[in-house]
C-alpha cells in the first residue's frame, strides 16, 4: 500500500505561501462566497502570526477549526475519491471524510511555521460556474511576483482550490487516491491518510 502523498499538491503549496502572508485591503462584497474567503484569509493569517511560537500539535489544533469552517470536507472527500466513493459503505465514507480532514489539517500545520509580509488580494466579484462560483484571489509577494489561487465555492464553502487559476486540488488528489483505492479499496485509503497524518504530526494524532 502506498501511503505517501506528494508534497507538491495544491494544499501544500498554498499552505507554504500562507505562512508568509498578510491580507491586503479587503473589498467588502455582498456576495457570501467572496465574504467567506475574506473571512477565511483573515482567520488564517491571524493564526499564522502565532505559528512560529507553537509546536506542531498546537498549530494543528489552531488551524483545524479554521479549515473546517471554510472547507466542505464532505464534498471535497467525495470528489477527491471519485466514483469509488459511492460504492463504499456508510461507515467507510465517514471514515474517509474524517481521515481526509485530519490529513489536510496536519499538512497545513506541518507547512505553516512563519510569516514575512506577502498580501492576499480577493476579487470582489465572484464568477458563476455551473451553479457554483469561483472566487479569484492573488498572493502578491513583497519582492515581486504573484500566484493566482482560486476557490470553487458551493454557497459559502470551498469545494476545490485552483493554483495558477487552473490546477485543481481535487483532481490532483483523485490521481493519488485512485492508485491506493485500486489495490486496497476504501480501508487502504483510510489507513494511508491516517499514517500520513501521524507522520506529519510526529506520531501523535
Amino acid at each position: 500500500m502506498n501511503g505517501t502523498f506528494s508534497r507538491r499538491g495544491l494544499i501544500g503549496t498554498l499552505a507554504a505561501s500562507v505562512a508568509a502572508a498578510t491580507i491586503g485591503t479587503p473589498s467588502f462584497a455582498a456576495d457570501p462566497a467572496v465574504t467567506a474567503i475574506q473571512n477565511y484569509y483573515t482567520r488564517l493569517v491571524s493564526a499564522m502570526r502565532e505559528a512560529s511560537s507553537m509546536p506542531i500539535q498546537a498549530r494543528y489544533q489552531r488551524l483545524a477549526p479554521i479549515l473546517a469552517g471554510a472547507f466542505d470536507f464532505g464534498t471535497m472527500t467525495r470528489l477527491s475519491v471519485g466514483p469509488a466513493f459511492g460504492s463504499a459503505s456508510g461507515s467507510q465514507q465517514a471514515a474517509m471524510r474524517q481521515a481526509f480532514e485530519k490529513f489536510t489539517g496536519a499538512y497545513y500545520a506541518n507547512r505553516i511555521d512563519g510569516y514575512s509580509g506577502e498580501q492576499f488580494q480577493v476579487d470582489p466579484v465572484a464568477e458563476p460556474r455551473g451553479g457554483q462560483k469561483i472566487v479569484k484571489t492573488k498572493l502578491v509577494r513583497p519582492g515581486g511576483g504573484s500566484t493566482q489561487i482560486n476557490y470553487l465555492m458551493s454557497g459559502s464553502r470551498v469545494i476545490d482550490i485552483y493554483l495558477d487559476g487552473t490546477v485543481s486540488e481535487v483532481a490532483s488528489r483523485r490521481g493519488e487516491f485512485a492508485s491506493i483505492m485500486s489495490t486496497g479499496g476504501p480501508d487502504a485509503l483510510i489507513q494511508a491518510l491516517r499514517d500520513k497524518t501521524a507522520r506529519l504530526l510526529g506520531g501523535n494524532v
